[in-house]
């Protein structure tokens, strides 16, 4: 029996054999082709493989696959692969490699994820060049160990036939993990070369909400998941939209991406929380017209019937475009960004702007400013909008603020008598606060939002608001988590903005605990030193019984 321990990426939990799918490059085999031939030979797959997706409506993983077009067609990559004919297999691997360690050293999280398209484009391009077909055949409740999955391998299984998914590598908004939350299959990431040693057909386990593997459990262990299991699948059964109802709180869900818009499913749930309009620049080589921008909101407004909070353009810093020609920083988080670089640039924040204004389903969105720090921040950028409003001859739709400063949950009394709403976002507020990097893994203790100095922040915005009834929700990861939720429902919250898959295990401890007395558990919390007392507080308080979260 081993032991291994990962990252919790798709809840639930598997038992199975293993396979290890090996999508590593030979460089020793020689090239039967040139890269350019491969090139062409590669985007003809990807162009059918694009319209199987899209009979079978994968929608997402098509999206995917149109981006690798787009990296294969990339001028830059072009003219590297071009400057040598005859380049080697290592020398073409080069190209794609160097170009993603660019982006592999940005601080943010979406550049680091196409880093590894980049990588993987190269791969299949190597493949094609080396005349390598990676055709698979999967037997039931196969676990797939792979060191990451693309698209293209994804294609090319039955993935009905996978109980659970292992990645040696990869992020939490990977493809594969993106697959899996969507089938239901529970997925650990992160586990390196722990599980180089595995074989093809060893007996094994793993738990995607905690992220423990077991090669060869024991009988006892086997029962226990199984168990488990049953409670999860109950638990996911639980949450109905009646239940939900009643419990007298919303849940809304973040969409950043087109594969997440196409993904989404849920019978019930269908506001968005976070709109991150940013990927339509990011995913696209030149400024994005009008009509592009108003083609991808007509997709959510069709896909999601509720209210849809549309964050302008987050973009500056550490999330460079060329084609905006954005100065580098020397410290990005603190740089030109979000609202500042809009209202440094008023022809792309009128873009963007109009896009909105000019919305069938104008009456359902909300516009959310980010990075604000100042009442005067707020008060251009509204007016600008007004403006706009007003040349259109439509009317203005609500706008609020996401507070992700200090400086903006300080005032928060100030904001709440002039916004029409706020959210809170939690990822960059605890950085701010904490004075820790996010993107820097050396400083994880310090980035817990469960700290009480995080808590009283979002605990001042939430009193502030309510005093002047204006709504509050968090679109931060602590709504996806159990626990930091539970912490956000004492403190005040009733609108969570997360991940849909995160929904039913976030509902069971906000609905066990709807009578619980709120007052007394957010002084308790509040007065803590440190996250791990929170943390230790909350977990005495809730139940266990179903999963163990964190």
């Amino acid at each position: 029996m081993t032991n291994v321990k990962g990252l919790g990426a798709s809840l639930g939990v598997a038992i199975g054999s293993s396979f290890v799918y090996e999508n590593e490059i030979d460089f020793d085999k020689q090239a039967v082709i040139s890269h350019s031939e491969a090139s062409k030979q590669l985007i003809d797959k990807f162009n059918f493989q694009i319209n199987d997706f899209r009979s079978k409506d994968r929608n997402d993983e098509a999206d995917i696959l149109d981006a690798y077009i787009l990296i294969l067609q990339d001028p830059e990559i072009l003219d590297q692969l071009n400057q040598n004919l005859d380049s080697s297999i290592s020398e073409v691997y080069e190209v794609f490699t160097s170009t993603a360690k660019i982006f592999e050293s940005m601080e943010d999280e979406y550049f680091k994820q196409r880093a590894e398209d980049i990588i993987s484009v190269g791969k299949h391009l190597v493949f094609n060049m080396q005349n390598i077909e990676k055709e698979i055949s999967l037997s039931d409740n196969t676990i797939l160990i792979a060191k990451d999955l693309t698209p293209a391998d994804t294609s090319s299984m039955d993935l009905s036939k996978v109980c659970g998914i292992i990645l040696k590598e990869g992020g939490l908004t990977s493809h594969a993990v993106i697959v899996a939350k969507n089938l239901g299959i529970p997925c650990v990431i992160g586990v390196k070369e722990q599980l180089d040693k595995i074989s093809n057909g060893e007996s094994m386990t793993i738990d995607g909400s905690t992220g423990d593997i077991v090669v060869s459990p024991s009988d006892s262990q086997i029962s226990a998941l199984e168990q488990k299991q049953s409670k999860i699948e109950n638990l996911i059964q639980n949450f109905t939209e009646k239940k939900y109802k009643n419990l007298g709180v919303e849940f809304r869900v973040n969409i950043g991406s087109l594969e997440e818009i196409n993904a989404f499913n849920h019978p019930f749930l269908n506001s968005i929380g976070l709109f991150r309009s940013e990927f339509i620049y990011l995913d696209n080589s030149t400024k994005p017209t009008l009509e592009q921008q108003s083609s991808v909101l007509k997709e959510i407004t069709q896909k999601f019937t509720g209210t849809i909070v549309y964050r302008t353009l987050d973009i500056g810093g550490d999330k460079q475009v060329d084609y905006l020609n954005l100065p580098i920083e020397e410290n990005p988080f603190l740089g030109v960004r979000g609202i500042r670089l809009s209202l440094g640039n008023l022809d792309l924040f009128d873009s963007q702007i109009k896009s909105i204004l000019t919305s069938e389903s104008l009456e359902r969105i909300k516009i959310m400013f980010p990075m604000i720090s100042t009442i005067e921040d707020f008060i251009e950028a509204k007016a600008f909008v007004t403006k706009i409003a007003k040349e259109l001859n439509v009317e203005a739709p609500p706008m609020g603020i996401m507070v992700e400063t200090p400086a903006s949950a300080f005032i928060a009394d100030k904001f709440s008598e002039i916004v029409d709403f706020i959210s809170i976002g939690t990822n960059d507020l605890t950085q701010y606060i904490m004075a820790a990097d996010r993107g820097n893994s050396n400083l994880g203790y310090y980035q817990d939002p469960l700290h009480p100095a995080v808590l009283r922040a979002i605990s001042n915005v939430i009193d502030c608001s309510d005093k002047n009834n204006i709504e509050v929700s968090v679109c931060g990861e602590m709504s996806s988590d159990p626990v930091a939720a539970f912490a956000l429902y004492v403190l005040g919250l009733k609108t969570f903005s997360m991940a849909p898959s995160a929904a039913p295990f976030v509902f069971e401890i906000l609905n066990t605990h709807s009578k619980i007395n709120k007052a007394t558990v957010k002084e308790t919390i509040l007065s803590q030193k440190n996250a791990d007392e929170v943390r230790t507080t909350i977990k005495d308080i809730i139940s266990w019984k179903y999963i163990r979260f964190s």
